[in-house]
């Protein structure tokens, strides 16, 4: 009899690796298992990368692919996304709106009240630690933030399209928060954020909600544009 569990939980190991590498670029670390965007997806290659059989590695493309996350062409494969500036303008403008609605409609005050639980706090890359590590887990934590709010909704299509949100901007946002002098100044502008929707002040979470989402969609031509040069540097590697 096949094992049905177990193939589920090859492809979901498989997907949840990829997804690390196809959304991250040149922040992976190891040169050996980086993608960078274009870049052709041989299964067999990936395989390898991952350290998995081809048949779940195949079906965890199909599954990104699904989420927007690689592209397939016809005849041709699977190919790593080249992260576009209009593209992701669109998208924080959709992500803004469903937080704006959240956050502007009424809100059950027991669900406002466990707003921030599991948040992780705001501190300084210690000595030795990775930088890079510490600006995904900023991110992360930004991240986190938009899903809760959108949780207030209590709507699962809503959730899984900002999770989607969250994945498809996630290599521009570690970007940015690299970038910053402050590495923790955008998440505690996000935790402000939730502080003001427990403080029954929809009004000043619009406003900083507003000065996060629209900064970052200036700033994304310029962000992108400096992705291209790590991109060269790292394929020189």
């Amino acid at each position: 009899m096949r094992d049905t569990d177990g193939d589920i939980s090859k492809v979901d190991t498989a997907y949840t690796k990829l997804k690390d590498l196809v959304i991250h670029y040149d922040l992976v670390p190891d040169g050996k298992v980086r993608v960078l965007p274009g870049e052709h997806l041989h299964i067999d290659d990936l395989a390898d990368r991952v350290n998995a059989s081809a048949t779940p590695v195949r079906q965890a493309l199909e599954r990104l692919q699904g989420e927007g996350l690689i592209d397939s062409i016809a005849k041709r494969g699977f190919f790593s996304k080249v992260p576009n500036a209009s593209e992701l303008q669109d998208l924080y403008e959709f992500a803004r709106l469903v937080l704006e609605h959240n956050i502007t409609r009424p809100l059950d005050p027991s669900s406002v009240a466990r707003l921030g639980r599991g948040l992780m706090k705001v501190e300084a890359v210690a000595v030795g630690h990775s930088a890079t590590k510490c600006v995904k887990h900023h991110a992360m934590t930004i991240e986190s933030v938009f899903e809760q709010i959108t949780q207030l909704s209590r709507n699962g299509q809503m959730l899984r399209m900002m999770r989607n949100f969250n994945d498809r901007s996630r290599y521009v946002r570690c970007l940015s928060i690299l970038q910053s002098p402050d590495h923790g100044a955008q998440v505690r502008e996000c935790l402000e954020l939730i502080e003001l929707l427990r403080d029954q002040d929809p009004r000043g979470a619009s406003a900083k909600l507003e000065t996060h989402m629209c900064r970052m969609i200036v700033d994304l031509p310029e962000l992108i544009r400096d992705a291209r040069s790590r991109w060269t540097m790292a394929a020189a590697i």
